[in-house]
């Protein structure tokens, strides 16, 4: 499996002199195996993807939404294959929230938000709404979903690969963002989600110190993250959805200070390529 980070930032891109290591897109990461591809979410980082499938010639693609806030469709309406007649472009959701993930999209392309709607699209666009507890195959791949606490409704995602040989174990990745944690207990079902994975990222908008002024923004802190991904045995942790306003600074002393704690832990960047 191979993991390729598009965006990696949280609630809006970012693009100044203190956001060029860890990079200033939002949310946006593409799951590859045996050839086999699905994308996990649709923020700015959407774009560039889109423009690598359109060089390589590539003309399905299936993207899972996590929820519907902007910064995680953003990079939609910028997405060239959907300009393209000979692409297929499937959206998928997974439980309920608080729109259907067509109204939500139409509604954020339409007048006065945005001047085009999906039927400017040349693309065969398909909306697939999936149960809570449905599982989506894409050939090598299968995706699950896991509710997550955030306003309007959210849900973990989990990617495994087929076993191919003995010798070679199928893959797996979670990605939960975007949530907020509850400081009195851990969240057990994500812990279940994530038992032993090879990589889990994780909704690290703020710290620990920052968190009792921000509470019911939905969000929650890279040492929650930690603690969940040493509770799950999770093989692999990646800080993710950074605060808008954290510099490259910032977030090298994270890591630093993450990687005492979990030695196999880091802080995602944009475009960075990972392979379980």
């Amino acid at each position: 499996m191979q993991l390729v980070f598009w965006g990696t930032r949280g609630s809006l891109p970012m693009n100044t002199p203190n956001h060029r290591l860890f990079g200033g897109n939002t949310a946006c990461i593409g799951v590859n195996a045996g050839g086999d591809m699905v994308v996990f979410d649709g923020g700015s980082g959407l774009i560039h993807l889109g423009s690598e499938m359109v060089e390589r010639d590539r003309k399905e693609i299936d993207i899972c939404f996590s929820h519907f806030h902007s910064d995680h469709i953003c990079g939609l309406p910028f997405f060239k294959p959907l300009f393209d007649s000979s692409f297929t472009v499937r959206l998928h959701s997974f439980g309920t929230n608080d729109a259907t993930l067509y109204d939500a999209i139409s509604g954020y392309l339409s007048s006065p938000i945005f001047p085009i709607g999906l039927a400017d699209f040349k693309a065969q666009i398909e909306f697939v709404e999936h149960g809570a507890d449905d599982a989506l195959s894409i050939g090598d791949l299968r995706v699950s979903a896991c509710p997550i606490p955030h306003p309007g409704g959210a849900h973990a995602l989990k990617a495994v690969s087929a076993t191919n040989t003995q010798a070679n174990e199928g893959k797996s990745f979670v990605y939960a963002t975007d949530t907020e944690h509850n400081p009195a207990e851990i969240n057990a079902s994500l812990v279940a989600f994530m038992r032993e994975v090879d990589m889990a990222v994780y909704d690290c908008t703020y710290d620990d110190a920052e968190f009792a002024a921000k509470q019911g923004w939905g969000h929650s802190t890279w040492q929650e993250g930690l603690r969940l991904a040493m509770a799950a045995q999770v093989k692999q942790f990646g800080i993710f959805h950074h605060e808008p306003e954290r510099s490259d600074e910032m977030l090298l002393a994270i890591e630093a200070q993450a990687q005492e704690m979990m030695p196999h832990s880091f802080v995602t960047r944009d475009y960075m390529r990972i392979e379980l």
